[in-house]
Parts: C-alpha cells; structure tokens; sequence
C-alpha cells in the first residue's frame, strides 16, 4: 500500500436527535464564512450574504448561538427566493467539511442547501451539490447538519444558495455555519467528472467498454427511464440519452457484442407504474442508439392476481443453448401473490434469441405465485458448457434451470436455516429471496462449481418480519456444500424498509488457492468467509447508523499487488423524508481493515448500485467509478496501473453481461467437448471433441485431461489437437500449450462403442487454465437406445 502523508481523523458528532456517525477531517481553517452566524444586519453590505427582498427573515427572537439567526417560510405557491453567501476560498482535489445548525416547524420536506464550485475566473466547474439536511419532519429543535464532499481539481471558490423548493412547506430557521478544510483527495477526479445523469439510479453500475469499436471507452448507465452514456471526457453521446418512455429502468444493464459485428448492443429492462395499460418492458439498442429489430419486448402480466408493478428486475446475457451467441434472459415481477392458491401461471422468467424469438424449451416459465424481486445467475452448474440460471424468488425457493427452461436435478430447493426442506408452519426458520442476487463459482478449484446465495430469516408462520441475513452455498445438485449445513447468519435487520439487494462476491483475498465470499448483509456488516465457512474477517460500516451498503467489487485499486474489497453506502430512503446518515464509498484491505483515506465522500443519500472498477480513459491507470442514487456519475483517477487480472470482480454482477458467475473471469466459460452423433450403437464409431476457448491471451501452459469411460475404447491413431502437444496413454487423453494469439484450440479422437446395453455415457474432461484452476466440462453419448418420435410442440 502506498503511503499517505496526511491524516484523516473520523469521529462521531453528535446531534440533538441522536448519535450520528461524521466525519471531521483534520481542521486547516475553522471559519473562512464571513457572517457564519448571520448576526451582522443584512442591509450592512459587509454582512456577507446576498439577501432577497422577500421570503427571508432576519430573526433576532429565535437563534443557535448569538442572538439572530435567517429564516425562511413557504405554505405553497413556486419556489422561495434565495440567500447566497460570498465566494468562499477552496484548495482543489481537497476534502471540505460543512456544518451548520438548522431548527424547523410543520416542515415537510428538506430545504434546498446548495453548493457551487467555481474556477479562479469564476466560471462553474462541476455539477451544484445538494447538501441535504439530516432532519425529519414537523417540528425539530436546532439540529447539526455535516456534509462531506470534495472539491474539483480547478476549483478555487464556493458559493452556498439556500431556499426552499416546491416540495417543501414548513420554516426554517438556519444559523452557524463552518466549512472546514480537510486532507488533500486520496484520488483526485478525472477530468469531466462528476456529470449529473437524466435521473436517478437505482442498482444500475457504470459500465465501461468500447461499445462502437472506435477504440476508445464509453461510459454508460441506467438513469431514471432513459440510457445515459458520456466519454472519456464526460461528454454526452451523441444521441443519447435513450429513451424508454416507461416509468424507470431499476436493475443493472448489461452489455454485449450480440450479432458479432465488433459492436456491443445494450440492455436494459424498465418499470411501469399501471399494468395491464402499460407493461414493463426489455430493450434491447444498438451502439448508436437505434432499437434492434424486434425490440422493445413487452412482458406477461397477472392482472387479476397481482399485488405491485411491473418490473423487469435482473437481464443477463448468456450462452443457455449452445450455440455459442448470447441468449438475453429476464426475471420479472409478475406475481399471483394477491392469492397464493389462485389458478394461475404467472410467467417471470424470459430466455430470447437476439431476433426477439423465445429459445426452445419452456419459455417462459414459473414456479408457484411468487414473483422475481433480485439478479439472476448464469454459469455451467451442470458440467456440459451452457449457462445454467440460477433464481430466487420471492418466497423459500431456490431453482436453476436448463436451457429448456427445466429445472436441473436436485432443483428446486426449499431452503430452511438448517436444511433443505423443513417445517413451514411449527418449527423452522425459511430463508426466503425477495432481493437477492446469488452468484455461481468454483470456490476451491476442484472443477465443480457452488452457488452462493444470501437471503432474509423467517418464520416460522406466515411471519411478516425479517429476522436476519443468512449465507447458502450449494452444490451443483442443490444439495449443501459441507461446512454449510447451517446458513451463516448475521446479527439481525437494521430496518424493514427499504432493503437493498445482497449480492456476494468472491475473490481469493489471502492467497490461499481458494476464493472467499464477501457479502455485505443488513445487520450492517460485510464479512468474508472461507470456502469452508471459516469467517475470515467482518467489518461494520454503520457504526450505529441505519445505512446499507452496496454489493462489494474487488481489485487491486491502489497497486500494491494485494487485492481491496469497494463498496458504497446508501441511506434507507423511508419515503424521501428522512434521509440522514454518513454515507461513503469505502475500500477495505484483504483482512478487512480500512484503507488509508477512505471512506472518500459521496452526497446524501449515497449509492445504491455496486462501484465500477475499470480504465475509462485508456491511460493504462485504474479509474473507480461510481453513480449515485440522485444520479451523479463520479470518476476517480486512482494511482494503481489498470491490470484486469487483478479485478476478479470488478463491477455489478462480475461483468458487463451481468452474469454474476466468476467464471467469467478466466474467459474459459465457452470450453466444452461434445461428442458426435449423439445416439449410437454398439460397434459404431464416434468422435469427442474437445474445444478450449479463452477471450484473453494465456501464455501460461494448459493442460487437459481425459480419461474415456468405461464402455467405449480409444481408435489408435485418431488423436488431432489444433495447436500444442496432444497424447494418449492407456485410455487417459491428455493435451498441453498455450492460448497466445489464436485464443482456441480443438482436440479431437475417435471411439468405438463396446457395450450392447442402453446407457448414457459421460465423458469429463479436466481443464487446468493455469491462472484460475480447474474446470470440468461433460459430454455425452447415448448408447444403444430405442429411437422415440415425438410430436413437434409450437409454443
């Protein structure tokens, strides 16, 4: 880690409603306000504020310190006119303090604190910050307000502008303010950022590629209805924002090369307020904004049944087939939870072919009357080189499917705290999924790979009330991986409202050859656990407060060759009234201590969607960037080099596609062997071939091996590889090289079929990829069967 030489002090100030957790940083000049505590006469022109000619109130019966204080009325009608201090001397790429005293009566909203930065010839530089005072409604006494920012990398002077917008009714008195120098910026931002999006963001992260093959990267998000996207510069693209024309996108998009032209296309799922007379909806747009044929896809809607809006709230991009394309899947809302025994089938779950056509299989599918309220999973569960899906819904089920929309073997599970399957009404605690996201990895490199998933504790009973966090993690069958027989739980909810998601991560933070899940649940904390439960280390982010936090990414964000845990925080929204808390963007050590300099300040009411760690700008360095709830998009400029294999997580979900399976990460996703033609018969022959594919280059030596099972025999002579050193010893293929340009390799042999019995042979091969372990992958053959002819189904 390198060394800071500045300090930065955290302790607790204390406000009149309660404890809160600030941040102070290590004061340089305590009062640069002039007039801080408004007791000089406004018409003196030496007072130090612009004052108008209505609306404010110099107040000398009521004041925190002194004898006056400014106040401020509105019953109705437009905005109140505004008070301006003067230009404030600031220091760049520096972190600042505010704090001032406010006292409200019949208030119904916050009041408007505004901030502006200007440049040494007074032009803005950056978008106005909204300090928003941590108060509730009605009537409080006087009460502290702290806000913490950082300045622009030119920014010389600050203006504060106060009022109060349409929203908000009530008075306010306002008294005593200080804007306290701290430390230099740990990062500073990248030249263009912060830019402000068209709306808000909800579980949308930055996503970072070079989406019109120009060789430069873009910047795109999901804000408000409409897709946001600027350039490396903070430049807004041409023809963008896209609109949706629904309510708001919610979950993350995702992005990717679908047609194969050397373009990404996006997707994104929307939410509309009114169904049946408008259902939410999946994009899906090209590069240069115009709708892919056969898109929007409108989706299914319970109208009798259900009990909220429509939604669309995870899309993943994922081979489910085969055919080496990405299918476009979708989980929505669509429920008949108003009855849970109504006769109803209600479809929430979606696999498209690029032209808009439905994959074959059962499409779409449900499973009881539950609906979808977290982020899908796609990754091989079952060993034969497709994606697998992994859901949970918004009840004790966990289920993964096929790519005809079955569920696997195994699936689905009812998962109680102690075992799969229990007592529902007596005796037993359920786990249930209404926001979560679980995630697929090979948590010890042994080739078979565990779904991790973390829910909410209930029951038993038709309990309303969450208890606790509980962490799962299952074998490819369903089943609990051993250590895991009893969910690790948290330390209870902080709040029933307004609960984010709880997304794991994994990544080998301790350099032990296997991966550790980090997950940040809603008692406060994020732990990271060992593959076998062991709790490595927890950290509370809190520290008293009511805030959650985002899921984690992780990276090596300041290049000291050891991997950072990143996250942000965000305050329950509870209806907009209240929003009031310390939140930050945090990074945290391998062993879960924190990183000198953080948390670096974010504005009120913080982050819901996971940070982004990427190379915006193409320099070569790292750049961490996050979007806030109030849709400013920030970009820090770290010092690490930009090294994507050091990022084993690095955004929402791992990837751009979404697809919340580390798998991702080696790029060997895409390897399988197949065999050919699938039926047999004793004394035919047959072909494996096995196809290794990486999307990075691998100059480390690959290995594989092969043993044939039992009922076929090895053809002398019949071995071919592509590239490398292929051999065949007693049965057992085995093949090793390199992946440095040509990414692929294919080795192929032939069998000759012995058995005279109807069965199903299954060959595994063992791919070590040298950078992140092992992976197995399955083919088949179908010996000796009796040929069936079914009808064909058209759905």
């Amino acid at each position: 880690m390198k060394k800071i030489f500045w300090l930065l002090v955290i302790f607790l100030l204390l406000k009149p409603q309660g404890g809160t957790l600030g941040f102070s940083p290590y004061h340089l000049n305590l009062d640069i306000f002039p007039n801080a505590g408004f007791e000089v006469d406004p018409t003196d022109p030496s007072n130090g504020w612009t004052w108008p000619s209505d609306h404010w109130v110099w107040d000398g019966s009521i004041a925190h310190s002194g004898s006056h204080s400014a106040r401020v009325s509105r019953l109705s009608g437009s905005e109140t006119n505004s008070i301006y201090s003067g230009y404030l001397p600031v220091q760049p790429s520096t972190v600042y303090n505010l704090t001032y005293w406010i006292r409200t009566q019949d208030a119904s909203y916050w009041p408007s604190v505004m901030l502006y930065q200007y440049t040494s010839i007074q032009t803005q530089t950056g978008p106005w910050i909204l300090a928003y005072a941590n108060i509730g409604t009605g009537n409080n006494d006087w009460t502290v307000v702290n806000y913490r920012f950082q300045t622009m990398p030119d920014a010389t002077q600050l203006q504060l502008r106060l009022y109060l917008f349409t929203s908000t009714t009530g008075t306010f008195w306002f008294d005593d303010f200080s804007l306290n120098q701290g430390t230099p910026a740990i990062f500073p931002f990248q030249a263009g950022f912060p830019s402000v999006a068209s709306g808000w963001v909800n579980m949308s992260s930055p996503s970072v590629a070079d989406i019109d093959n120009d060789g430069e990267n873009e910047l795109v998000i999901g804000a408000g209805s409409a897709i946001n996207g600027w350039d490396k510069a903070g430049t807004q693209l041409p023809g963008f924002p896209l609109t949706t024309g629904d309510s708001s996108i919610v979950a993350q998009i995702a992005l990717a090369d679908l047609d194969q032209d050397g373009r990404m296309e996006i997707v994104a799922g929307t939410k509309t307020p009114d169904p049946p007379e408008g259902q939410c909806r999946v994009f899906v747009w090209q590069d240069n904004g115009e709708l892919v044929p056969g898109w929007p896809k409108s989706v299914a809607w319970e109208t009798q049944y259900s009990n909220n809006e429509c939604w669309i709230t995870s899309v993943v991009l994922a081979d489910v087939d085969g055919d080496q394309l990405l299918e476009i899947l979708a989980s929505t809302t669509n429920n008949g939870s108003a009855d849970p025994n109504a006769p109803v089938e209600p479809n929430n779950l979606y696999a498209w072919h690029l032209d808009g056509s439905l994959v074959s299989g059962y499409w779409p599918n449900w499973q009881t009357n539950a609906g979808n309220y977290g982020a899908l999973a796609a990754g091989d569960l079952s060993g034969d080189g497709n994606a697998d899906i992994v859901v949970g819904r918004d009840f004790l089920y966990l289920n993964a499917y096929s790519s005809n929309g079955l569920s696997l073997p195994g699936w689905p599970i009812q998962t109680y705290v102690n075992r799969n399957g229990g007592d529902y009404f007596h005796s037993d605690q359920r786990i249930e999924y209404s926001v979560n996201a679980p995630i697929i990895a090979d948590l010890d490199a042994d080739g078979i790979v565990e779904t991790i998933a973390a829910g909410h504790v209930k029951g038993p009973g038709n309990i309303e009330e969450f208890f606790n966090s509980a962490l799962l993690v299952l074998e490819p069958d369903g089943a609990r991986r051993p250590g895991w027989e009893v969910a690790a739980l948290g330390n209870g909810i902080l709040s029933q409202v307004d609960l984010p998601w709880q997304g794991p991560a994994v990544a080998d933070l301790n350099e032990d050859g296997q991966l550790e899940i980090v997950v940040a649940t809603h008692d406060g904390w994020i732990r990271a656990y060992k593959a076998d439960k062991t709790l490595l280390w927890e950290f509370n982010y809190t520290q008293g407060v009511t805030i959650f936090a985002t899921d984690p990414v992780i990276g090596d964000i300041d290049g000291d060759d050891n991997l950072e845990v990143v996250f942000g925080t965000h305050i329950p929204m509870n209806g907009g009234a209240d929003w009031d808390g310390p939140v930050g963007l945090w990074a945290l050590e391998a062993d879960g201590t924190v990183v000198t300099g953080f948390p670096l300040p974010i504005p009120t009411p913080g982050l819901r969607a996971a940070p982004t760690l990427a190379d915006l700008d193409g320099d070569g360095g790292l750049e961490i960037l996050t979007a806030t709830i109030t849709g400013q998009i920030f970009v820090w400029d770290t010092f690490s080099p930009y090294q994507p294999d050091r990022l084993p997580w690095p955004t929402g979900r791992h990837d751009l596609q979404r697809s919340g399976s580390y798998l991702g990460l080696n790029s060997f996703g895409r390897s399988h062997i197949s065999g050919s033609p699938h039926t047999v018969n004793q004394g035919d022959n047959a072909t494996f071939t096995i196809h290794v594919s990486s999307t990075t280059p691998i100059n480390e030596t690959i290995s594989i091996t092969d043993t044939i099972p039992a009922g076929i025999s090895y053809i002398q002579g019949s071995l071919t590889a592509s590239s490398g050193v292929a051999t065949e010893t007693d049965g057992v293929i085995r093949w090793s090289g390199v992946l440095p340009d040509t990414l692929t390799v294919d080795i192929s042999y032939q069998v000759i079929v012995e058995i005279d019995t109807s069965q199903v042979i299954k060959n595994t091969v063992t791919i070590d990829t040298a950078v992140c372990g092992l992976l197995n992958r399955t083919g088949y053959l179908y010996a000796n069967t009796i040929p069936v002819f079914l009808p064909v189904l058209n759905r």
